[in-house]
Protein backbone atom coordinates (compact mmCIF):
# COMPACT_ATOMS: atom_id res chain seq x y z
CA UNK A 1 0.00 0.00 0.00
CA UNK A 2 2.58 2.25 0.57
CA UNK A 3 4.52 1.76 -3.00
CA UNK A 4 1.21 2.83 -4.17
CA UNK A 5 1.31 5.96 -2.09
CA UNK A 6 4.58 6.59 -3.19
CA UNK A 7 3.90 6.11 -6.71
CA UNK A 8 0.84 8.58 -6.82
CA UNK A 9 2.89 11.06 -5.14
CA UNK A 10 5.76 10.83 -7.75
CA UNK A 11 2.84 11.25 -10.62
CA UNK A 12 1.83 14.90 -8.54
CA UNK A 13 -1.08 13.24 -7.05
CA UNK A 14 -0.70 14.14 -3.45
CA UNK A 15 -3.70 14.49 -2.43
CA UNK A 16 -4.85 10.58 -3.12
CA UNK A 17 -1.30 9.58 -1.44
CA UNK A 18 -2.41 11.24 1.65
CA UNK A 19 -5.72 9.09 1.74
CA UNK A 20 -4.07 6.02 1.28
CA UNK A 21 -0.78 6.94 3.84
CA UNK A 22 -3.50 8.23 6.19
CA UNK A 23 -4.70 4.56 6.38
CA UNK A 24 -1.59 3.20 7.40
CA UNK A 25 -0.59 5.61 9.77
CA UNK A 26 -4.72 4.77 11.70
CA UNK A 27 -3.11 0.93 11.16
CA UNK A 28 0.51 1.58 12.47
CA UNK A 29 1.16 4.52 14.27
CA UNK A 30 4.61 4.34 13.93
CA UNK A 31 5.16 3.46 10.76
CA UNK A 32 8.30 6.35 9.67
CA UNK A 33 8.09 5.75 6.39
CA UNK A 34 4.80 6.32 6.36
CA UNK A 35 4.88 9.39 7.89
CA UNK A 36 7.91 11.09 6.34
CA UNK A 37 5.82 10.30 3.22
CA UNK A 38 2.81 12.47 4.63
CA UNK A 39 5.08 15.36 5.48
CA UNK A 40 6.13 15.31 2.05
CA UNK A 41 2.79 15.63 0.83
CA UNK A 42 1.71 17.73 3.42
CA UNK A 43 4.48 20.11 1.99
CA UNK A 44 3.68 19.78 -1.53
CA UNK A 45 -0.45 20.30 -1.14
CA UNK A 46 0.72 23.61 1.34
CA UNK A 47 -0.43 22.41 4.63
CA UNK A 48 2.85 22.97 6.22
CA UNK A 49 2.17 22.86 9.72
CA UNK A 50 0.97 19.36 9.37
CA UNK A 51 3.91 18.98 7.46
CA UNK A 52 6.56 20.30 9.89
CA UNK A 53 4.84 18.25 12.89
CA UNK A 54 4.84 15.19 10.76
CA UNK A 55 8.73 15.14 9.58
CA UNK A 56 9.81 16.68 13.05
CA UNK A 57 8.59 13.41 14.12
CA UNK A 58 10.03 11.45 11.39
CA UNK A 59 13.41 13.62 11.71
CA UNK A 60 13.19 12.98 15.39
CA UNK A 61 13.69 9.08 14.74
CA UNK A 62 15.58 9.06 11.65
CA UNK A 63 17.74 12.05 10.60
CA UNK A 64 19.37 10.69 7.68
CA UNK A 65 16.42 11.36 5.11
CA UNK A 66 18.08 13.94 2.67
CA UNK A 67 13.93 14.58 1.28
CA UNK A 68 12.81 14.36 4.80
CA UNK A 69 15.26 17.42 5.62
CA UNK A 70 14.43 19.44 2.42
CA UNK A 71 10.85 18.91 2.71
CA UNK A 72 11.06 20.50 6.46
CA UNK A 73 13.15 23.57 4.67
CA UNK A 74 10.39 23.93 2.29
CA UNK A 75 7.47 24.09 4.55
CA UNK A 76 9.37 26.21 7.07
CA UNK A 77 10.01 28.97 4.50
CA UNK A 78 6.60 28.80 3.36
CA UNK A 79 5.69 29.91 7.03
CA UNK A 80 8.46 32.70 6.68
CA UNK A 81 10.78 30.88 9.03
CA UNK A 82 14.16 31.51 6.00
CA UNK A 83 17.15 31.03 8.68
CA UNK A 84 15.31 27.65 9.63
CA UNK A 85 14.61 26.51 6.05
CA UNK A 86 18.04 27.58 4.78
CA UNK A 87 19.32 25.47 7.56
CA UNK A 88 17.41 22.45 6.78
CA UNK A 89 17.96 22.66 3.00
CA UNK A 90 21.91 22.73 3.84
CA UNK A 91 21.09 19.52 6.28
CA UNK A 92 19.57 17.90 3.20
CA UNK A 93 22.59 18.73 0.75
CA UNK A 94 25.00 17.82 3.68
CA UNK A 95 23.57 14.24 3.41
CA UNK A 96 22.46 14.19 -0.73
CA UNK A 97 25.01 17.20 -2.15
CA UNK A 98 23.47 15.95 -5.69
CA UNK A 99 19.75 16.93 -4.45
CA UNK A 100 18.59 18.76 -7.32
CA UNK A 101 15.43 20.18 -6.12
CA UNK A 102 16.96 21.12 -2.70
CA UNK A 103 19.89 23.12 -4.50
CA UNK A 104 17.18 24.81 -6.10
CA UNK A 105 15.28 25.86 -3.13
CA UNK A 106 18.71 26.63 -1.76
CA UNK A 107 19.39 29.02 -4.43
CA UNK A 108 16.35 30.64 -4.68
CA UNK A 109 16.86 31.44 -0.82
CA UNK A 110 19.98 32.66 -0.99
CA UNK A 111 18.71 34.66 -3.92
CA UNK A 112 15.86 36.01 -1.67
CA UNK A 113 18.69 37.16 1.45
CA UNK A 114 20.75 38.79 -0.96
CA UNK A 115 23.44 36.42 -1.59
CA UNK A 116 22.05 36.24 -5.41
CA UNK A 117 25.64 35.14 -6.54
CA UNK A 118 25.67 32.02 -3.94
CA UNK A 119 21.69 31.22 -5.39
CA UNK A 120 23.21 31.78 -9.12
CA UNK A 121 25.89 28.73 -8.29
CA UNK A 122 23.41 26.50 -6.86
CA UNK A 123 20.71 27.11 -9.50
CA UNK A 124 23.28 26.26 -12.24
CA UNK A 125 24.50 23.00 -10.11
CA UNK A 126 20.80 22.35 -10.14
CA UNK A 127 20.81 22.46 -14.07
CA UNK A 128 23.86 20.20 -14.22
CA UNK A 129 22.32 17.95 -12.22
CA UNK A 130 18.64 17.74 -13.51
CA UNK A 131 18.76 19.20 -17.00
CA UNK A 132 14.67 18.13 -18.08
CA UNK A 133 13.52 19.90 -14.58
CA UNK A 134 11.96 22.98 -15.82
CA UNK A 135 11.45 24.62 -12.32
CA UNK A 136 14.75 24.53 -12.22
CA UNK A 137 15.25 26.19 -15.25
CA UNK A 138 12.09 28.78 -14.46
CA UNK A 139 14.02 29.45 -10.94
CA UNK A 140 17.44 30.24 -13.37
CA UNK A 141 16.01 32.78 -14.98
CA UNK A 142 14.47 34.72 -12.44
CA UNK A 143 18.05 34.74 -10.55
CA UNK A 144 19.38 35.94 -13.99
CA UNK A 145 16.22 38.99 -14.09
CA UNK A 146 17.32 39.79 -10.18
CA UNK A 147 21.23 39.86 -11.42
CA UNK A 148 20.31 42.02 -14.72
CA UNK A 149 21.88 39.00 -16.62
CA UNK A 150 19.47 39.57 -19.70
CA UNK A 151 21.38 37.54 -22.14
CA UNK A 152 21.58 35.01 -20.31
CA UNK A 153 18.28 35.15 -19.35
CA UNK A 154 17.34 35.01 -23.12
CA UNK A 155 19.02 31.68 -23.56
CA UNK A 156 16.71 29.68 -20.35
CA UNK A 157 13.62 31.30 -21.39
CA UNK A 158 14.06 30.22 -24.89
CA UNK A 159 15.20 26.62 -23.44
CA UNK A 160 12.07 26.84 -21.42
CA UNK A 161 9.70 26.79 -23.91
CA UNK A 162 10.86 23.26 -25.01
CA UNK A 163 9.23 21.98 -22.06
CA UNK A 164 5.71 21.31 -21.33
CA UNK A 165 5.02 23.43 -18.90
CA UNK A 166 2.24 24.65 -16.66
CA UNK A 167 0.28 27.31 -18.46
CA UNK A 168 0.71 29.63 -15.72
CA UNK A 169 4.39 29.38 -16.06
CA UNK A 170 4.27 29.43 -19.98
CA UNK A 171 2.36 32.38 -20.02
CA UNK A 172 4.93 34.12 -17.66
CA UNK A 173 7.86 32.72 -20.03
CA UNK A 174 5.93 34.26 -23.37
CA UNK A 175 5.33 37.69 -21.26
CA UNK A 176 8.68 37.63 -19.97
CA UNK A 177 10.37 37.33 -23.67
CA UNK A 178 7.93 39.81 -25.22
CA UNK A 179 9.04 42.31 -22.12
CA UNK A 180 12.46 41.79 -22.85
CA UNK A 181 12.13 42.57 -26.67
CA UNK A 182 10.66 45.83 -25.83
CA UNK A 183 13.07 46.85 -23.57
CA UNK A 184 10.54 46.71 -20.46
CA UNK A 185 12.19 43.87 -18.31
Amino acid sequence: MIDQAELLMREGAFEEAKLILSEIILEDPANLRAICDIGIAYTETGENDKAIRALLHYISNDNSNPYAWEALGCARFRIGDINLSMKNLRKSLAIFPHNASALRNLGILYSIVGKKSDGLRLLQKSIRLAPHDYRNHYALSCAYRELGKNKEREKVLEQLLKFELPEVIRKDVEVSRIRMTLGWD
